[in-house]
């Protein structure tokens, strides 16, 4: 299990990892859905092929690539995932490029 250190807004520290009964799967949108936990919330995300091609080295868009991609970077999606926490518990968080972009630069 990927767990990372983070601080919120409001300078608490939190850990943050996903959710390993949750198995990450490609939606019919092409975005890879996961479940990320942080103290005792858990919130689904949803990551664009967009953003695994540009920022975690996903070769296409096929499911496989996807999902070899999400496996590799786990970590730095998890670092993307802590900076735009937004608890959502109806409704999935995207990833995208912007996000990844807004933290990796």
């Amino acid at each position: 299990m990927l767990t990372i250190q983070a601080r919120a807004r409001k300078e608490v520290a939190m850990s943050v990892y996903v959710d390993e009964g949750f198995r990450p799967y490609v939606t019919e949108c092409a975005t890879v859905a996961f479940r990320v936990c942080c103290d005792d919330r858990a919130q689904i995300f949803e990551i664009s092929a967009d953003a695994l091609i540009a920022y975690c080295g996903a070769a296409s868009a096929r499911k496989k690539d996807l999902l070899a991609a999400f496996e590799d970077a786990q970590l730095d999606i998890l670092t993307v995932a802590a900076q735009t926490w937004t608890f959502r518990p109806t409704e999935p968080v995207p990833l995208g490029v912007d996000e990844f972009r807004m933290v990796k630069h």
